[in-house]
């Protein structure tokens, strides 16, 4: 059995650096290997391999996809744009330390007016490849997929009350509201809008599992399932 929360605690990043280059994360002792922040999307999509297409154009829109879905559960009133409350509240159960928050809004804040907006986070995701698997952010613990793809249709059966195999909005939100009550109705429908892939006004199990693998965030806002201890 894994232990991704007791992994979590251990920050991801020290510090955030600014360097003539672009921005570097300061890694502590036990990352073997420190990220760097390149400064264009081009050299960022050469420096990650989180997603396999080809075409950088492709990458890009799947890096704002992974991005979106991200931006729908930190922003739990809905408003359409990120405090830095929020992103506090959202990383620190990750085990991000106060400065190191700030650092991260700081740099996504562009624009420098305390709020971030969704093209500034999705800018943020591509410019600073390293939260691209960061805790909380990305696809973190990517490497135990088996796990998570088990946990995803635990919480799944969970959130699926009338056991039709579909988990509708209102399972959603009541599945979210068991736990994560601070959640407003526009961040459900966002989030729910998120996970559902086709559009249809329902979430299959295979949706649910593709977007619960996928997303550190949507596990930790919606319940990580029994491999997460």
């Amino acid at each position: 059995t894994m232990n991704f929360s007791s992994a979590a605690t251990i920050l991801f990043m020290a510090c955030l650096n600014a360097s003539s280059s672009g921005f570097v994360f300061v890694n502590p002792p036990t990352q073997r290997i420190a990220r760097t922040f390149v400064a264009t999307p081009a050299k960022a999509l050469a420096t990650t391999s989180l997603h396999a297409a080809s075409d950088p154009d492709d990458e890009i829109a799947a890096i704002h996809r992974n991005a979106d879905a991200t931006f729908a559960i930190i922003d739990v009133d809905g408003g359409g744009t990120l405090s830095r409350a929020e992103l506090t509240n959202h990383l620190s159960v990750s085990g991000y330390n106060t400065e190191t928050i700030d650092k991260i809004f700081n740099k996504m804040d562009v624009n420098k007016d305390d709020e971030i907006s969704r093209q500034e986070f999705r800018d943020g995701m591509i410019l600073l490849t390293a939260l691209q698997s960061a805790p909380g952010l990305g696809n973190y613990n990517a490497e135990f997929a088996k796990e998570m793809c088990e946990d995803a249709d635990q919480v799944f059966q969970s959130a699926d009350a009338d056991g039709n195999g579909e988990i509708d909005k209102e399972e959603l939100r009541s599945h979210i509201g068991r736990s994560f009550a601070n959640y407003s109705e526009a961040a459900i429908d966002e989030i729910f809008r998120q996970i559902d892939a086709n559009s249809d006004g329902t979430i299959t199990q295979e949706e649910f599992r593709d977007a619960f693998c996928k997303s550190s965030a949507l596990r930790q806002a919606i319940g990580e399932g029994p491999n997460y201890n």
